[in-house]
């Protein structure tokens, strides 16, 4: 990440869930006393530095990382070396999925005779750095919407300012995130055969 035209750089790093990624930071030309700096962020780690960079490690401990760096005098940046391999200790759900791309279909888990009951299914979405994520649902049935009570319901859920909205019974809705990251949950009844939920979603440019 050096080089870099923009004071800011992000990066995206992505694998499939069950693994976890580890960054080493093999060189580091930050000025600390500027103030240039680099971040990483996932969904259980947040960790930021400049001093003392070089041989560190850091481990994503899911399956994704963000990396972000601010630098303000030309030239200057880190050089990393990521690797993934199987996470240590099992942060997802059997029925969880993980959604990568500029676009792609969202549907509602469904639970199968024999498997092991789960209160809550998520599904992750993750798009390019500096995009946004827009999901556009084009069927949804979770039921009677009398029947609040009972758990039937989908939670979206945007990553960049933990704001959660919840929708019912067969409340279609258009929804937009302020970053790259979202996750939807589905809860109770909505993994029974008689709900269903159909959605796409597909990278929007920042405003």
């Amino acid at each position: 990440m050096t080089g870099a035209e923009s004071s800011d750089c992000t990066v995206a790093i992505g694998r499939p869930l069950g693994e976890e990624i580890a960054v080493s930071v093999l060189e580091s030309s930050l000025n600390c006393s500027a103030g240039e700096v680099v971040l990483f962020s996932g969904r259980m780690m947040w960790w930021t530095g400049c001093r003392k960079l070089p041989l560190s490690l850091i481990n994503s401990r899911t399956n994704t990382l963000i990396v972000k760096q601010r630098i303000f005098l030309p030239g200057n940046g880190v050089i990393l070396h990521y690797n993934s391999r199987t996470a240590t200790k099992k942060y997802y759900q059997d029925c969880d999925k993980q959604l990568f791309g500029p676009r792609g279909e969202i549907v509602n888990p469904v639970q199968l005779p024999g498997q092991r009951q789960e209160a809550v299914c998520r599904t992750f979405i993750n798009v390019a750095p500096r995009h946004r994520i827009a999901i556009r649902v084009l069927y949804l049935d979770l039921g009677n919407e009398s029947n609040q009570t009972h758990f039937n319901y989908i939670l979206v859920r945007d990553v960049s300012t933990m704001k959660t909205m919840v929708f019912h019974g067969k409340q279609h809705f258009f929804w937009q995130s302020t970053g790259s990251q979202a996750e939807i949950e589905f809860h109770e009844n909505v993994k029974e055969h008689r709900t269903r939920f159909w959605a796409e979603y597909y990278a929007i440019e920042p405003k």
